[in-house]
């Protein structure tokens, strides 16, 4: 299954290189862009900005077998491999880039919001020219989002086990073993964080402390956040299926099923990370520190459906009353979705904005009576210039159970017409 990532008509985008970076090598593109910043057209910079590959073997295989062979037993056995396309994260984004449009961003600026351009060179960079000229100016402290060019096209392993016998009465039992592993799945992190110096830290001078500025005090000022899309992103599941299904006769249907399954990943996938505001890890330099539960990981999840419909009864006039109901409802509980504790303060001044605090004791405390389920006493925050040792979806919201039920009522007008 080839990957072949999309692109952009008018090919929109950029691709930062640390190593064109750390050469001073500028595109012949756009020749006022800082040093590192390449586009289409510059050598090796596809129009896509992302390689793709024609190399994905996906196999796939199955197994049933009935122990018996009359048909009331079966077992089932699977393996396979699937690709994915990514999410559209190239046409929301790259648009928001120079030459295209700016994106700027001022850590307290002299002027504060009223004037947040007071003393920036130039003056307010806004409006942006367009359509973009080959002279088009690049902002101080411009937002960048890159791809790594070799990007991995993500896919997916499946395999599972299964049972399943037919009991008298239309009645089926099942017990299946669920597991699958996704692999380069994508998210991002943060290229040009701030760096932490002991002592003369602040957000004040976040721009200074940045890497690239850092690295080269003239050229660095023109990045301020520089958004990797990270294709590193791997998720295991593993699950228990356990299902008990009546087919309709003696006026009712059932379907129940209860999992018992658990899912961890290495970190979060775009969509999903945007619950926490940003699509970063806390430390920019160590992914695996955001391994933990997926944000979906029920541990324990059941749902029963049933539908009761009224026999018909012999006396045509009570039949009439009485008659043509049907009672249908659906049960359903699971244990608490994770989360993950944030502090909202950039205490380890680096800019991204992910901090997580300290755990210094047991944070539940689950009280029915208050509606308090989490004690803030069990959290401090991350002293300065370093990143706190609460796990990323460390902590699980209360249980749930929901009930919903509905009565209906049919009138027969002929054999195959009702209301």
């Amino acid at each position: 299954e080839p990957s072949l990532p999309e692109h952009d008509i008018l090919a929109r985008g950029a691709h930062f290189s640390m190593a064109s970076f750390l050469a001073g090598q500028k595109s012949t593109v756009y020749p006022n862009a800082p040093a590192g910043l390449l586009f289409h057209g510059d050598p090796g910079i596809p129009q896509s900005y992302a390689n793709g590959s024609m190399l994905g073997f996906a196999p796939r295989v199955g197994l049933a077998w009935d122990p018996q062979g009359n048909g009331k037993q079966s077992l089932r056995a699977s393996y396979g491999i699937f690709f994915d396309t990514p999410e559209t994260f190239s046409a929301r984004d790259w648009g928001l880039m120079a030459p295209w449009g700016n994106t700027v961003s001022l850590t307290a600026p002299p002027g504060g919001l009223s004037n947040p351009f007071l003393g920036y060179p130039g003056g307010n960079p806004f409006p942006t020219p367009y359509p973009p000229t080959a002279n088009s100016v690049f902002p101080l402290s411009g937002v960048t989002v890159n791809f790594p060019l070799d990007l991995h096209h993500m896919y997916h392993q499946q395999w599972d086990l299964g049972y399943q016998t037919q009991l008298a009465g239309n009645w089926m039992l099942s017990a299946t073993y669920l597991g699958n592993k996704a692999t380069h799945l994508r998210t991002s992190t943060e290229e040009n964080p701030s760096v932490y110096i002991p002592g003369a830290s602040t957000v004040a001078n976040t721009q200074q402390r940045r890497v690239l500025t850092l690295l080269n005090p003239a050229v660095g000022p023109y990045y301020a956040g520089i958004t990797l899309a990270d294709d590193g992103v791997n998720t295991n599941y593993n699950a228990l299926r356990l299902s008990v299904q009546h087919r309709f006769s003696h006026n009712f249907t059932l379907l129940s099923v209860y999992t018992w399954s658990h899912c961890l990943q290495n970190a979060e996938t775009y969509g999903n990370r945007n619950s926490q505001g940003a699509n970063q890890y806390q430390n920019p330099y160590n992914r695996n520190a955001d391994y933990g539960p997926c944000d979906f990981d029920l541990r324990q999840n059941s749902s029963t459906s049933l539908v009761y419909q009224v026999p018909k009864l012999s006396n045509g006039v009570v039949n009439q009353v009485f008659g043509h109901w049907q009672l249908g409802s659906l049960f359903s509980v699971h244990t608490g979705f994770p989360f993950t504790p944030l502090t909202g303060v950039d205490n380890s001044l680096t800019n991204v904005r992910q901090d997580r605090p300290n755990v210094v004791g047991d944070p539940y405390v689950k009280n029915t009576s208050s509606g308090v389920w989490i004690s803030p006493a069990a959290f401090v925050a991350n002293p300065l210039g370093t990143f706190g040792n609460a796990g990323y979806n460390s902590l699980r919201t209360p249980g749930f159970f929901d009930l919903d039920a509905n009565l209906t009522r049919y009138f027969p007008i002929r054999e195959h017409q009702r209301i």
